[in-house]
């Protein structure tokens, strides 16, 4: 594998990406691929559970569920699911989806040697309500992921979305545009398709 470019490098392209992605919620995801990684090298990641920085307190649950699925059906990593892999960062000593607890690279290195991964996929959902706008109410989500490498720390690719549905009255299921599960959907499978062209 190249050598990555220093972590201080790739947190600024990090953070211009996610400031694009802020700036239209019209737009498609906004997508980092790191150029200095070697993606031949990622066979296995683990699945961190999603952070939750939304009012709903199961939006970081239906998001990353569902961010999950698409990645399955994309076919490109074996993955290990967030409770096992939970459960290990547990067992070292470490909360994994904690917004107020960095975790070292130190404890990453250590997870990534007993769940046999070269990579961990983790995100955070930024926003999950309804928005009153002319009149409607309408379902407004945001997410953003990223895989960091384990042995380094560094990101490999970092991608970030956000979305509207369309109609009055959104719910949480059924398959209209209005519902908060169709949306769900149509965001991830956005997200992964954008990384099957680019990162995969």
């Amino acid at each position: 594998m190249r050598p990555l470019r220093p972590r201080t490098m790739i947190t600024a392209c990090v953070v211009a990406t996610a400031a694009l992605g802020a700036a239209g919620c019209a737009a498609g995801p906004r997508l980092y691929v790191n150029p200095q990684a070697d993606m031949t090298l990622y066979k296995k990641v683990a699945f961190l559970p999603f952070t939750n920085l939304s009012p709903d307190r199961f939006a970081a649950e239906r998001i990353s569920r569902a961010f999950m699925t698409e990645l399955i059906i994309a076919d490109r990593y074996r993955i290990v699911e967030p409770a096992q892999t939970a459960a290990v960062f547990e067992r070292i000593g470490v909360v994994a989806n904690d917004p107020s607890r960095a975790i070292s690279q130190e404890k990453f290195v250590e997870a990534a040697a007993l769940l046999g991964v070269q990579g961990f996929v983790r995100g955070a959902v930024t926003e999950y309500q309804v928005q009153r706008l002319g009149g409607e109410e309408t379902a407004v989500l945001s997410f953003d992921v990223e895989m960091i490498d384990a042995a380094t720390g560094n990101v490999v690719w970092r991608t970030s979305i956000s979305k509207k549905g369309r109609g009055r009255l959104p719910v949480v299921g059924g398959s209209s545009t209005r519902s908060f599960g169709a949306l769900t959907q149509q965001a991830c499978r956005q997200v992964v398709a954008g990384l099957q062209h680019q990162a995969f």
